[in-house]
């Protein structure tokens, strides 16, 4: 350490050789520093996207849960999947379907805000709705992804406390 005061207070200085080795550790430090960054930034990017998704595949649980659970007239198709049913939010003959977007509506409007999907970031990939008319049960799967390759998906089921329900053509 007193070298180094020396090297500094005379009026020589430093060699090239040793500006140059510093120059190098120096430019180690800030890439390590740099590398060490972007590691922090694209963790903390999958995790945020994560737990974004999680929190929308657990709205949509709700909303749907909540959207089924006092369905009435429900109307199926050849294999059990949901046609349409009357909602006590949305009214008669209410059909469930994505919009251009991938996000899920009730006969032609937004169940949830743009703000629900990242503005954009996360769209539902597959759906898929049956409904078991002896048990009263609507079995519900839903996948999400979003943009940075993320994906959660989620199976779930629904006691219809209404439960009246038809097939195809059949009015109940």
């Amino acid at each position: 350490m007193n070298r180094l005061r020396r090297k500094l207070k005379s009026s020589r200085g430093l060699t090239l050789v040793e500006m140059v080795a510093a120059a190098g550790v120096l430019a180690l430090l800030g890439l390590m520093l740099n590398t060490g960054v972007f590691m922090v930034q694209d963790s903390y990017s999958k995790m945020t996207g994560e737990a974004e998704s999680q929190l929308l595949l657990s709205t949509l649980t709700d909303l749907l849960s909540n959207e089924l659970r006092y369905a009435r007239d429900v109307v199926t198709g050849g294999g059990g999947e949901l046609l349409r049913y009357t909602s006590v939010n949305y009214g008669r003959n209410t059909t469930l379907s994505l919009n251009e977007n991938a996000q899920l509506e009730a006969n032609s409007r937004q169940m949830l805000s743009g703000g629900a999907y990242g503005n954009g970031t996360y769209r539902i990939e597959a759906w898929s709705i049956v409904y078991d008319q002896t048990a009263k049960l609507f079995t519900v799967q839903l996948k999400v992804v979003g943009n940075n390759s993320i994906s959660n998906e989620t199976k779930f089921t629904v006691r219809c406390l209404n439960g009246n329900a038809g097939e195809e053509g059949g009015s109940t």
